[in-house]
C-alpha cells in the first residue's frame, strides 16, 4: 500500500495547518501591528451561514482588497506565543459570503498572493515552499496510516527498546515545524521504505574506495584493521564482504564504505561519475544485512548485536538542507567530543550523567584536489557511532529519545509515562504526571545548565538529546551528532578549556560559537525548551488530559532552583534569571521566511532569530 488512508489525509492536513498558521503568526510573518480580532459570538452574528468556528476570537484578515476576499481563523492567546489557532478548526476563505475551507496549501497561494510586492522576485523560493508544504501533508499522512507497535515495551531488550522509541520519534521529526516530515527526493513507495516508522529492514549497498584518497577520524587507526565492515556487519556476512573484495583484487588497496540505498540510485553517479570512471571507487555486488532507520533516517542501527550504529549521508532535502556527511563536520565533531570530555572532569554531576557516544570513527572519500567544503565528496562518507555499552546492555537501563515524549502516538493516549508510572507503582494521574515530569526536567536542565557554566550547550532537541532511564527514575542525558556543540569561549578559557578551533568556511556564518552568553543561552531557550520540553509538556496534557499551564509551572519551579543550587557565579546567574523570567520576549529561531528567503541551495537548515512572548510572563499574565 503506497498511499495514505482519507482519515490519515484528513488528520495530517489538521496537524501542518496548525503548525502552519502557529508559525506564521509567531514569526510575525503578517507584520507586527496587533491583529484585528472579533469575538466569536460578534463573528458568527455577522456571518450567520458560515461554517461554525468555535473559539474565543476570530481573526478576519482581507487578503485581496480588490476582490474583496478574506481569510478567517479562530485564534486564542498562547504560553509560548501571543496568539495561536484553536486546535482543530478549519481556516476558511470568504468571498461575497461563499465560504471554503481551506488546505494549507490553498492558504499559503493566497497568503503569497496577497503579498506579491515582498515576494517579487523569488518566484523560485515561493514555488519551492509549497511544493515541501505539499509533500510535508502528503508524508505526514503516510505516516498517520502506519501504526508504530508500542506493545510490551519493558518486555524488550534494551536495544529493542531503543529501536523502538527512534520509530515513535520519528512519526512527527521536528514538532511545531509544518515542513518538517517532508523528505523532498523520496517517492511515496521510498518514503515508506526508508522512513524509521514503518520499521522496514535495509541492506546497504557497499562501494570500495581507494585507501590514499580517503580522510579519517581520530578513532581510526590502522585502516587494515580499522574499516566500516569491521564493526557493522556480523562474521560471516564479514567474510562474503571480504571474499568479494579478495576476487576483485581490491582487498589490500581499497576500504569498503557502506552506501544507502537511495543514494547509491540517485546520487553517487551524479555527483561522483569520473572518479568511478577512473576506477578509484568502485560498485560492489555485496548487499546483505538488516538495518534500521532510526528518528533522523540516514542514521541506522546495526544488523547484528552491537553497539555501533552508522551515519551516511542521504542527500534528501530535509527542513531546507541537504542530508549529507561532509568530513569538515565530522571533524568539527571530533573536536567538539574532545572538549565534552574535558567537561566531564569539571563537573562531578555531569561525570555521573552525561553519557556521550563515541563519534571518532569516520571515513570519508577526499581526493587530493578537493577542500574540505567541496560538493562532491561530502555524498560518500560513513560515520560508526559507538554507543556506550553498559547503557544498551544494562537490564534496569532504557534509551529513549526525547522526542519520543513529544509525540502523540496517533489514534492513542499510549505514552512511556504509562510504562513508568506502573514501574514506580504510582496512581495514573495528574499528580503523578506531574512528579515524573519534574523528575525528567530536573535531569535534563540540570545536566545542561551545567554545561553551560563551564560555556558549552549541546544539539538538545529531542531527536538528539537522548534519555537515559535507569531503575524507574530519569539518570542522565545522553548526546549524540557532537558537531553542533555550541560554546563561549570566554567561559571555556576561565574553567581551564581552550578554543577548539573548528573549521569554519570564511565568509559564512556559523552557530558553533558565541560572543555573548546571552546568545550560548538562546539554544536552551529555543531547543531545549521552546522545542523539545514544550513538546513533551503539550504531550503530556493531551494525552493526560490535564492543564498545560501546569506543567509549565513545574518547569519555572525545577528551573529555579537549579539556577539557585548550580555554582554560577552572581552576575551568570543574575544573566540567567533575567532572560529566563523578567525579559518581556524571548528569542526564537525563525523558520519558515529563511526557507523562503534562501529558496533551496546547500547548507544547513535556514534560520533566523526573532523574538517571541516570555512563555513565563505570559503564565503570570493569564493567571
Amino acid at each position: 500500500m503506497t498511499t495514505a488512508t482519507p482519515q490519515a489525509m484528513s488528520q495530517a492536513t489538521n496537524i501542518v495547518m496548525q503548525d502552519l498558521v502557529d508559525c506564521l503568526l509567531a514569526e510575525q510573518f503578517f507584520g507586527s501591528e496587533p491583529l484585528p480580532l472579533v469575538s466569536d459570538a460578534d463573528w458568527q452574528r455577522a456571518h450567520p451561514y458560515a461554517p461554525t468556528l468555535t473559539g474565543q476570537y476570530i481573526w478576519e484578515w482581507c487578503c485581496d482588497p480588490v476582490e474583496q476576499r478574506f481569510i478567517s481563523i479562530a485564534l486564542r492567546p498562547g504560553i509560548t506565543q501571543q496568539w495561536e489557532k484553536v486546535p482543530g478548526t478549519p481556516v476558511l476563505a470568504r468571498q461575497d459570503e461563499q465560504w471554503t475551507v481551506l488546505s494549507p496549501e490553498d492558504f499559503m497561494k493566497r497568503v503569497f498572493g496577497s503579498m506579491s510586492e515582498r515576494f517579487q522576485d523569488n518566484d523560485k523560493g515561493l514555488a519551492l515552499f509549497l511544493d515541501v508544504l505539499h509533500t510535508s501533508v502528503k508524508q505526514t499522512a503516510l505516516s498517520l496510516s502506519h501504526a508504530v507497535d508500542d506493545q510490551g515495551l519493558m518486555a524488550q531488550d534494551p536495544a529493542t527498546f531503543f529501536r523502538t522509541m527512534e520509530q515513535w520519534a520519528s512519526l512527527r521529526d521536528r514538532p511545531y515545524h509544518p515542513l518538517a516530515k517532508a523528505k523532498q527526493g523520496l517517492d511515496d513507495e521510498e518514503y515508506r521504505r526508508y522512513q524509521a516508522e514503518f520499521a522496514r529492514p535495509v541492506a546497504l549497498n557497499w562501494v570500495a574506495v581507494d585507501r590514499t584518497l580517503l580522510l579519517c577520524g581520530e578513532g581510526v587507526g590502522d585502516l587494515a584493521q580499522c574499516y566500516p565492515a569491521h564493526y557493522l556487519l556480523p562474521p560471516d556476512l564479514h567474510a562474503r564482504l571480504g571474499q568479494e573484495m579478495q576476487a576483485r583484487g581490491l582487498a589490500d588497496t581499497h576500504v569498503a564504505l557502506p552506501v544507502h540505498p537511495w543514494q547509491w540510485e540517485h546520487v553517487l553517479d551524479k555527483q561522483l561519475a569520473e572518479v568511478f570512471a577512473k576506477g578509484d571507487c568502485q560498485r560492489l555486488e555485496f548487499n546483505e544485512g538488516d538495518f534500521f532507520a532510526t528518528s533522523s533516517l540516514r542514521s541506522m542501527t546495526p544488523c547484528f548485536n552491537s553497539a555501533d550504529y552508522l551515519k551516511l549521508p542521504m542527500a534528501i532535502h530535509s527542513l531546507g538542507a541537504s542530508r549529507y556527511l561532509p568530513a569538515v563536520k565530522m571533524i568539527n565533531g571530533g573536536l567538539s567530543e574532545a572538549l565534552l570530555h574535558e567537561v566531564l572532569e569539571k563537573d562531578a554531576t555531569l561525570r555521573q550523567s552525561l553519557h556521550l557516544c563515541d563519534e571518532g570513527k569516520w571515513w570519508a572519500f577526499m581526493p587530493p584536489d578537493a577542500t574540505l567544503f567541496d560538493e562532491a565528496p561530502r555524498h560518500l562518507s560513513a560515520m560508526v557511532r559507538g554507543y556506550p555499552r553498559a547503557l544498551l546492555e544494562a537490564a534496569d537501563t532504557r534509551l529513549l529519545p526525547m522526542a519520543a515524549l513529544g509525540t502523540p502516538l496517533p489514534g492513542s493516549n499510549r505514552h512511556f509515562f504509562d510504562d513508568w508510572m506502573q514501574y514506580r507503582n504510582l496512581p495514573v494521574d495528574a499528580e503523578s504526571v506531574l512528579t515524573l515530569f519534574r523528575e525528567l526536567a530536573r535531569s535534563f536542565f540540570d545536566i545542561n545548565l551545567r554545561m553551560f557554566r563551564l560555556g558549552m550547550l549541546g544539539e538538545v532537541h529531542g531527536q538528539n538529546a537522548v534519555l537515559v532511564w535507569k531503575d524507574g527514575h530519569a539518570d542522565g542525558l545522553l548526546l549524540r551528532d557532537h558537531d553542533s556543540l555550541r560554546i563561549f569561549v570566554p567561559w571555556l578559557e576561565r574553567n581551564g578549556m581552550a578554543d577548539p578551533v573548528y573549521r569554519i568556511k570564511k565568509g559564512h556564518a556559523n552557530t558553533l560559537y558565541h560572543d555573548r552568553p546571552e546568545d550560548l543561552l538562546f539554544w536552551l531557550q529555543t531547543l531545549g525548551i521552546q522545542v523539545n520540553m514544550r513538546a513533551i509538556m503539550d504531550t503530556l496534557a493531551q494525552v493526560y488530559s490535564i492543564p498545560v499551564a501546569g506543567l509549565w509551572l513545574a518547569l519555572r519551579g525545577v528551573l529555579d532552583e537549579l539556577i539557585e543550587t548550580i555554582d554560577f557565579d552572581d552576575e551568570a546567574r543574575a544573566m540567567i534569571k533575567r532572560q529566563l523570567f523578567d525579559a518581556p520576549n524571548w528569542p526564537q529561531k525563525l523558520l519558515l521566511t529563511p526557507m523562503i528567503e534562501r529558496a533551496g541551495g546547500p547548507g544547513s537548515m535556514p534560520f533566523g532569530k526573532g523574538e517571541v512572548v516570555n512563555p513565563f510572563r505570559r503564565l503570570f499574565l493569564e493567571a
